[in-house]
């Protein structure tokens, strides 16, 4: 009684692990003078991870104090990428090099397994290899990345361990502001639709920002990782100028303040050639860092902030970013492309044009690429353009929309590849990204091998995703049997899950069920 309590003294920020002078000296050596805060956390991580091959617990402790951040905070954003390799308190080092094999459907059909496994058996030291999600590369299977270089197609023979440099590609010219009078107008005519997968017509989101307070944030996704898509790559080859140029009409259009370039981490070789021209207008390029579920708006935002890429439970649009919440609108680069082409021509040209888009085709056709064709084109009319089915192969099934878009029989390969017209199947058009499937595929493995992906790449947020998507793993094997507990399973993914990867994972499966009978799989 009446004893006083000993004043307890606030501990020293940062609390925990204290970094050792090494680690603090190697951290500040390769950063420089960096402003505190979380908003490039991401890209100081990918500087640790690139020079060391892995993240160490002491680096990771030395930058949340340079950064001055819980160290937490840190370790919940390096943790939560694929392509960040953290390390336990006494766990060795890998090799630094890491070779990523492509383990999508185009390139399993190319015998990426096989070429994994000789991969293991060859480099046991030499090189960390491991299976990564589709890299974008289905026009050219089997595809890897050899540290920042991209191999397709992967010819092990012929692999050189110490060039991982980005394949190099020409300097991009910065591209200046030219205002266009009335774009919104020829937007409306022209019934421009978001073209990463959702199909939101581009007039209507724009709308969305009038009156919206300032200042206002544009953010470019060129982050795409639904396997089978690669146009943006594409685009971003061979039109890079018009893609930013659609961007900063864009921006004009609605006035922002601040443009971020959301660029996947596989397409190094466009990072370097985008970034100087990007630093010169004044745009902020960011890398993703492996997790598929950052294509979705604001789980990307949440990347960009620094933080793990889960989805936030959606406000009233406009999205919000940054801390002080920035109304914030997101386009894809594909939309981007075709913003310009229509400041350009005129919104009437592009209608009686068929409102074309990009498609990826891959799998098995001659001639596997990115084709430009009208909204009307049928699945059908792209295979032709591809050079028809590869020799010795018949048509038996499609993916119209990449991953999640379902899988259909052949006798819907007269139907378009258009918004609206896969839905009533159970499917969608999505990102365009179409992949052929012949009668010498098993349908189940592949709809096994998507339904892996997608546990993979779950967030792990929502608890219908997180464990449905496993749960429908253990029933794939024995689907038929399994038929009614498959749907009441996928019933509630898509009634419950927070974002489209939950709710469209059960996709394949569930087309599989409905559209194939026992003989035609």
């Amino acid at each position: 009684m009446g004893q006083k309590r000993k004043n307890r003294s606030a501990r020293p920020f940062p609390k925990g692990r204290q970094p050792k002078t090494e680690d603090m000296a190697a951290v500040t050596a390769l950063l420089g003078d960096v402003p505190p805060g979380r908003g490039e956390l991401i890209e100081h991580l990918h500087t640790l991870n690139d020079a060391h091959g892995s993240l160490s617990t002491g680096h990771l402790a030395a930058l949340a104090q340079v950064l001055k951040l819980a160290q937490i905070d840190v370790y919940e954003t390096a943790t939560f990428y694929a392509h960040f390799h953290t390390l336990g308190e006494d766990e060795t080092p890998p090799p630094p090099v890491t070779l990523r094999i492509c383990d999508g459907p185009a390139c399993r059909m190319a015998s990426a397994k096989a070429l994994f496994t000789d991969a293991l058996d060859r480099f046991t030291d030499q090189v960390r290899v491991v299976p990564a999600p589709c890299q974008g590369a289905c026009d050219t299977p089997p595809s890897a990345i050899l540290g920042k270089r991209r191999i397709a197609p992967l010819r092990l023979e012929n692999l050189v361990v110490d060039d991982t440099a980005p394949n190099p590609l020409p300097a991009i010219a910065p591209v200046e502001i030219n205002p266009k009078a009335g774009l919104r107008e020829e937007l409306e005519i022209a019934n421009l639709r978001g073209l990463g997968g959702a199909g939101f017509p581009v007039a209507k989101k724009w709308t969305f920002f009038d009156g919206a307070k300032k200042p206002r944030v544009l953010v470019v996704n060129a982050d795409e990782g639904e396997p089978g898509t690669f146009k943006d790559r594409y685009l971003l080859e061979t039109a890079p100028e018009k893609v930013l140029n659609g961007m900063m009409l864009a921006a004009h259009a609605l006035e922002v303040d601040d443009i971020f370039f959301y660029l996947r981490d596989e397409y190094a070789h466009l990072h370097a050639a985008l970034a100087p021209a990007l630093r010169d207008m004044g745009v902020i390029l960011r890398r993703g860092a492996g997790a598929y579920v950052c294509g979705e708006e604001t789980a990307l935002l949440n990347s960009l902030e620094g933080k793990r890429g889960q989805p936030r439970n959606r406000p009233p649009y406009p999205a919000q970013s940054g801390y002080k919440r920035r109304p914030t609108i997101t386009h894809n680069v594909e939309t981007l492309y075709w913003i310009a082409d229509i400041a350009e021509r005129g919104g009437q040209t592009y209608v009686d044009e068929g409102r074309p888009r990009f498609f990826s085709v891959s799998g098995r056709v001659k001639a596997p690429g990115v084709y430009r064709a009208p909204s009307t084109a049928t699945v059908m009319d792209l295979i032709e353009m591809a050079g028809g089915m590869t020799a010795g192969h018949a048509l038996k099934a499609f993916l119209p929309g990449g991953a999640s878009g379902g899988i259909f029989p052949a006798r819907l390969k007269d139907k378009a590849m258009d918004f609206g017209v896969f839905e009533e199947y159970g499917g969608f058009v999505g990102s365009g990204a179409l992949t052929v499937l012949s009668d010498q595929d098993d349908l189940w493995a592949v709809a096994k091998n998507l339904m892996e992906f997608f546990a993979d790449e779950s967030c792990g947020k929502c608890t219908p995703c997180r464990v449905g998507t496993e749960k429908m793993l253990g029933l794939i094997d024995d689907a038929q049997t399994h038929a009614d507990l498959i749907q009441d399973l996928s019933t509630t993914m898509q009634d419950a899950s927070i974002c489209g990867l939950g709710q469209a994972a059960p996709n394949p499966v569930l087309c599989l069920l409905q559209h194939f009978g026992e003989d035609d799989l």
